[in-house]
């Protein structure tokens, strides 16, 4: 048997071993012999044809015949060895021997030449499996196995070998890196120079370490451009004196303050104007107060609204998302960069982190997010009108206490309703000083005459 023969037949060695455990002829079962055939102790496969049936006078037995003993085995298949005949049974008494042939067991056939030969070439073959699984464990193992000296030797050259060349690596790697740093730091760290090639100096210049300072302050002016606004004075200076400078400031957003962003299929990117923007522009607008939008979007995108919604030029000044501080990702309005008396300034939206470096001076109002039939901005005009007629020299004790509500603009409605209404109540109560005013009676003996 071939070995991939073997392989296929037998799934490991364990259940090989087996197999041949089971089916060899030393093997015996501690049930008594078996009742099934072994089918290698006959080379040809003999197997049973059905019952035949034989009368002996009175009785009736059957016996089983081989399938190459039949008639039609011995008709079609000449080749086939004769096999030997069934013998006449001698019955002294049918009925006693009818019970014998009935209850003995078919005798169990004993195990020829070729099925021990067989066998004998399977042990063989799985002995050659186990020494080839041997070799090549052993092969596979490679470094354990150090009975070889000369193949020990080469192992440790070549484990030297690769040490070397790995520490030679990494020295290379490390002084190529460190000279590559010393080289940019003094191509890109090096002075200024003019127009005529003249160094210019600055404050770290006459030090060794120069040009490792002006790398690092390189990248705290990129990170100070990306983090803090644009510029320290975000405003000018206040109108001199010629010119009337509005007393107090209004810092606007204009996202979901004044217009809503919105995209339709039909329209594509636009933004929507709030209802009564207009009044809203006109109550708050110059000279009244110092109208200021501050947003957090691009000037790209939010001065060209800026400029369709406010032709008249109503708002002074506009601030961008350049002018925020951009703080654990929200850009904030820092107010103390705007050069004004912060006691004198309104800031309005809806955002409390936007505005949570001056909370003192914020009026958080609700966001609106495109409603056509609000009338907020109205009742936020009224509401910044009273404080420009209050005339206080700091705000910001009124917008903290309308800050407490959802809807400060509402709650001033709210409010001065109920205050003209007290005053409607009061015009409708009678006056006793008038009634005395008609009395015409007399008083200590003259009489009083009083028109009505």
């Amino acid at each position: 048997m071939s070995l991939s023969k073997l392989t296929q037949t037998c799934f490991s060695r364990h259940q090989a071993k087996t197999f041949i455990r089971l089916y060899s002829s030393d093997f015996k079962s501690l049930l008594g012999p078996p009742a099934v055939a072994n089918p290698y102790a006959d080379n040809g496969r003999t197997r049973f044809a059905p019952i035949v049936p034989i009368n002996h006078g009175n009785v009736f037995a059957s016996i089983k015949l081989p399938i190459n003993e039949t008639q039609e085995a011995i008709a079609f298949k000449s080749e086939v060895e004769e096999a030997p005949k069934v013998e006449k049974l001698e019955v002294e008494s049918p009925k006693i021997e009818a019970e014998k042939v009935l209850s003995s067991p078919p005798p169990a056939p004993a195990p020829t030449s070729s099925a021990i030969d067989e066998l004998n070439s399977l042990k063989d073959s799985l002995e050659k499996l186990e020494s080839a699984a041997s070799k090549s464990s052993s092969s596979s193992g490679g470094s354990s196995d150090n009975s070889d000296p000369g193949n020990a030797e080469e192992i440790e050259a070549r484990r030297k070998r690769m040490e070397r060349n790995t520490r030679i690596g990494a020295y290379v790697l490390f002084g190529g890196s460190i000279i590559g740093f010393i080289s940019f730091c003094f191509y890109y760290g090096r002075a200024q120079r003019d127009e005529f090639g003249n160094v210019i100096s600055d404050e770290f210049s006459g030090s060794f370490l120069a040009p490792f300072y002006r790398i690092a302050n390189s990248f705290k002016l990129w990170r100070d451009y990306v983090v803090e606004p644009a510029r320290e004075q975000l405003l000018p200076d206040p109108l001199p004196a010629p010119y009337l400078q509005p007393k107090y400031t209004i810092v606007i957003e204009l996202k979901n303050i004044l217009v809503h962003p919105e995209w339709t299929y039909k329209t594509g990117y636009r933004f929507l104007k709030r209802p009564a923007l207009d009044y809203f522009l006109d109550v708050i607008g110059y000279p009244n107060f110092e109208v200021v939008i501050y947003s957090s979007e691009s000037m790209m995108t939010a001065a060209p609204v800026v400029d369709s919604f406010d032709p008249k030029q109503r708002i002074m000044y506009k601030l961008f998302r350049d002018c925020t501080k951009y703080m654990n990702g929200h850009h904030v309005k820092d107010l103390s960069k705007l050069n004004r008396d912060l006691s004198k300034v309104i800031y309005i939206d809806f955002d409390a982190k936007s505005g949570q470096l001056n909370p003192e001076n914020m009026l958080r109002v609700p966001e609106w997010k495109g409603n056509m039939d609000d009338t907020s901005l109205v009742d936020l005009a009224e509401l910044l009108k009273t404080i420009h007629l209050s005339d206080a020299e700091d705000v910001r004790p009124m917008l903290q206490y309308y800050s407490q509500y959802d809807d400060p603009a509402k709650e001033f409605r709210r409010r001065a309703v109920y205050l003209s209404q007290q005053e409607e109540q009061k015009k409708q109560q009678p006056d006793d000083s008038s009634m005395l005013k008609r009395y015409s009676g007399r008083l200590f003996g003259s009489r009083r005459h009083v028109n009505a």
